[in-house]
This record gives C-alpha cells, sequence and structure tokens, in this order.
C-alpha cells in the first residue's frame, strides 16, 4: 500500500517537521489520505497536525516534495455592531463572499495544479483553470515567487460541488481572494494589482471603512441581500489582524432550502447554524414582529418543502440523487474525474454525454445517503434518530 511506504513517511516527517514514528503513525491511521494524480503522488491532512491545518497538502514527485498549507478557517459573525470595533484594528475592507468552492492554486513539478478546500487535487478543477487562466495563473506564481499560493472561489452551474448562478459567471469562473507568498498573505492593495496585471479576476470589493462604522458595513450587506448574494469577508487591509466573515440572510435561508433536499446527508447539519444567525440578526437590526413572522414563513417553508418533495419523489422515482452537468475539453480529464470521485467514496453515474465544437458536456448523477433512510423508515415507519 502506498500508505505503508518508508519513503513517504522520511517526505511526511520532514515536510511537518516531526518524528518518523509519528509519521508512520499518521499514515496509518485515518488523519492522512495518501493519493495519486498522474505522475504525483500526494499526502492530505485530515485533520489540523503540528500545526498544520486541516487540508494541508504534501506534494510528491520521485524525492522531491512541497508543502501547500491548509487553509485557514474564518470566525463567522453573529453582530456586526459588536464583533468588528473589538477584532479590528482601524480599517476594515468589505471583501464579496461568492457562494462556491474553495479552491488553492499551485504549480508542482511543472503542472498547474488545483486543490479544494479538504486537499485534494480536482482533476475536473485543474483541467478548468488550465484551460482558462494557465498563463496568466503561471506568470503571477512567478512573479509571487517564494512558495507562491493563490486561493479563490469557483462559482457557476458547472462543478461538481456548490451550484449557485452568478450573472457574471453563469458556467464556470474563479475569483481570488488571496494570494500568500513564503506562507504569508500578500496585502489586499498589492493582490489587487497583481491579480488584475495578470489577467485574472478577484472578488468583488465593496468598500474600506473604519471599524467603528459597522453601520456602512450593514449597509453592504443588505445591498447584498436584495441582490441574493452570500454575504461578505471582512479583512484588515495588512493582515495584522485574521479576517471574519457574515452572511445574508437570504443565504441563510436559501443554504437550509438546498440542504434540506437531501436531509440526511446535508440538511440536519445546516439547520441550527443558520437558524442561530437569523436569531442575532433579528435582535441587531430590531426586526419588527411583522418582519420575524415575514422571515419565521420563510425559515419554516425552507425547512419543510424541499424534505417533502424530496419523500415524494423517493416513493415516486424510487430513487433520489443529485444532477448536475460538468464540461470538459479532453475525454481523459472525465475519466480521469471519475476515478478520483470514486476514490473518495462518491461513485458518479454518466447520465448522456452532449459533444459539440471540440466540447463534451456531460450529464452526471450523484448518489446520496438520503434514500437509505427514506426507504428504512417507510418500511419500518420508525425514526432513525430518536
Amino acid at each position: 500500500m502506498l500508505s505503508q511506504s518508508p519513503e513517504l513517511a522520511d517526505i511526511l516527517s520532514e515536510a511537518l517537521n516531526i518524528s518518523r514514528s509519528r509519521a508512520l503513525t499518521l499514515l496509518e491511521s485515518k488523519s492522512t489520505r495518501v493519493m495519486k494524480y498522474k505522475d504525483l503522488r500526494y499526502i492530505t491532512l485530515r485533520r489540523d497536525v503540528a500545526g498544520h491545518y486541516e487540508g494541508t497538502v504534501v506534494l510528491i514527485r520521485g524525492g522531491e516534495y512541497r508543502v501547500v498549507e491548509g487553509y485557514p478557517h474564518i470566525k463567522r459573525v453573529l453582530l456586526l455592531s459588536v464583533a468588528v470595533p473589538r477584532h479590528f484594528i482601524d480599517e476594515v475592507i468589505v471583501e464579496e463572499k461568492m457562494d462556491g468552492y474553495n479552491v488553492r492554486v499551485v504549480e508542482f513539478a511543472g503542472r498547474i495544479l488545483a486543490l479544494t478546500r479538504g486537499g485534494f487535487i480536482c482533476p475536473y478543477t485543474t483541467h478548468k483553470i488550465n484551460i482558462k487562466y494557465r498563463e496568466g495563473v503561471k506568470r503571477l506564481l512567478e512573479e509571487l515567487g517564494d512558495e507562491p499560493v493563490i486561493v479563490g472561489e469557483v462559482v457557476g452551474m458547472e462543478n461538481p460541488y456548490t451550484r449557485y448562478h452568478y450573472p457574471e459567471a453563469p458556467e464556470w469562473d474563479y475569483f481570488i481572494f488571496d494570494l500568500y507568498r513564503g506562507g504569508e498573505p500578500v496585502p489586499v492593495g498589492e493582490r489587487l494589482e497583481l491579480v488584475n496585471k495578470h489577467g485574472l479576476k478577484s472578488v468583488p470589493i465593496h468598500g474600506r471603512f473604519h471599524k467603528n462604522d459597522w453601520r456602512s458595513i450593514e449597509e453592504v450587506v443588505r445591498g447584498l441581500e436584495e441582490l441574493g448574494r452570500e454575504g461578505v469577508v471582512l479583512k484588515d487591509p495588512g493582515y495584522r489582524v485574521e479576517p471574519l466573515k457574515y452572511t445574508t440572510s437570504y443565504i441563510n435561508i436559501r443554504d437550509i432550502r438546498e440542504g434540506m433536499k437531501y436531509p440526511f446527508d446535508e440538511g440536519h447539519t445546516f439547520i441550527f447554524p443558520r437558524v442561530l444567525r437569523q436569531m442575532f440578526k433579528a435582535v441587531e437590526e430590531s426586526w419588527s414582529l411583522e418582519e420575524i413572522k415575514r422571515v419565521s414563513a420563510q425559515l419554516g417553508e425552507a425547512i419543510l418543502v424541499p424534505a417533502i418533495e424530496s419523500i415524494k419523489t423517493y416513493i415516486n422515482e424510487g430513487k433520489l440523487v443529485e444532477e448536475f452537468i460538468l464540461t470538459f475539453h479532453d475525454p481523459e480529464v472525465l475519466e480521469d474525474f471519475l476515478s478520483y470521485s470514486a476514490s473518495l467514496g462518491i461513485p458518479l453515474t454518466i447520465v448522456s454525454i452532449d459533444r459539440g465544437e471540440g466540447l463534451m458536456k456531460v450529464r452526471i448523477q450523484k448518489p446520496k445517503r438520503t434514500p437509505d433512510y427514506y426507504k428504512r423508515i417507510l418500511k419500518t415507519g420508525i425514526s432513525p434518530l430518536d
């Protein structure tokens, strides 16, 4: 097995600055996952280890390796009026938090690679980055120099993870929100200049405010609320303190609605954190009784309606699957992506392939665990939860 390789233990020990015995223990535990991509091997951390974040990746080819640190967790604000003045030093930059999936882009052994938040090389995302932005990404990484990492959000409807329609990115695109050089984040102003210089895209910036002007930040959030956008990330211009994030009511309720389509997969973990956000938003913004009732109705509908519809779909069709469309320029990448998903325990099914103009539009179904619970409940009439 790959995970039992003495060579891997030596590399992991050196890469993480831990003892060889601890490296061997990690490789044989659920704390790491050893994977392959083309001519590369890599080890991903599935939890924080020795000061390295979950999602940290050790890329390996031959005797050469590189560590790509996991992306740090961003704390969530429940009360803007309390958190912003207390947390920040003076000024706050308000960036838009886009609704997609976090991707780190690096170059290793001559390849431009796209790493998911969990620390896996996604063949599909790597393919799309190389097709659309390869030259700009290469130039940016070269200019950054020391252990460069690009971090951004993939958004659009043609992705296998989180699909939400953006007018500026209806199918697929990549918006950068961080650059790292030598393990440290590049100041926001410099980052914007570098991204623009190399023909790449940044997440939208919605203003720069004094930390005590939290009401202006609240106004930005209200504007995003009206547009049905996700929220904001609040950053110190020079990263002297850690960023914070804050989401809109719209996205809190929409996430519950989407999660409750598959209640035993995502729904139950989606509900309470998002209800908590709404609770404190209502208090901070002094919602009227009428507003509380309006949002409560939306919340209740988001919980029950999609769940009831999913039960009926299972009863009528005997299955319940997530379906999405991906676009490929190369059949080999499709095979790589299917193999990658299977290696993660996610067997995908191709429903159809439409070919034209050098592209393959592939309709794919992803299985869910929820139907197994529905089957058991409908057979026994007994709850699996209590």
